[in-house]
């Protein structure tokens, strides 16, 4: 997919903030951030994953969230050229990032990417404990760019998730996630927790 915009600083420019898009953060004092860049309607259900494991781990958290009715794919900012200035500036101040993505497929799946080779590795392990396949990312999506926001925090590496339409799913109870079914926190299926339980025995573990 090509990207509308060059950069945060263009679609910011170029767009408004509570018509079509919005960012919600909660910068707590843990070393560890979770984000979601493409949340909302860009990549449905990453906020909601991101926002789970936040509250649970009390990490920091951040998501750029797309709120139009329609073309929320337009505001898709690749994450080597996501310079949005909270973002920047929080992941500056982290030790340790975990970004959160969505992609295609029909299988649920999680293909793992980034720098942080040893968190990778407590994820691929914890996450097949509850029988979440999970493969290495494609080079397309392999989050191994230093430039990569994820790799920006201060030991200069981070793990990059993305998550097939399938998995994300699989997040809510009655399998949809249109924005009455994902922001019903009544609707988020123990799968949820599950997942996020996984990502957080997995930094404890790294």
């Amino acid at each position: 997919m090509v990207d509308k915009f060059n950069s945060m600083t263009e679609l910011i420019s170029k767009t408004t903030k509570g018509i079509d898009w919005e960012i919600i953060t909660k910068n707590r004092s843990n070393p560890i951030i979770v984000t979601a860049v493409h949340g909302g309607a860009i990549e449905r259900g990453t906020s909601e994953l991101a926002a789970c494991l936040s509250e649970l781990g009390n990490f920091k958290y951040y998501t750029f969230k797309g709120v139009r009715k329609n073309k929320n794919n337009e505001l898709h900012v690749t994450s080597r050229h996501f310079n949005e200035p909270v973002l920047v500036e929080m992941i500056q101040s982290s030790q340790q990032a975990i970004s959160i993505h969505g992609c295609m497929g029909d299988y649920p799946e999680v293909y793992i990417g980034g720098r942080d080779k040893n968190l990778i590795q407590a994820i691929k392990t914890e996450l097949n404990r509850i029988n979440v396949i999970v493969k290495d990312a494609p080079r397309h999506i392999s989050g191994l760019h230093a430039d990569n926001f994820v790799n920006c925090c201060t030991n200069g590496e981070g793990v990059q998730l993305e998550l097939t339409v399938a998995l994300r799913k699989r997040f809510f109870k009655n399998r949809k996630y249109a924005l009455k079914d994902r922001e019903d926190k009544s609707n988020w299926d123990d799968f949820m927790y599950q997942f996020s339980n996984a990502i957080m025995r997995s930094i404890q573990f790294s």
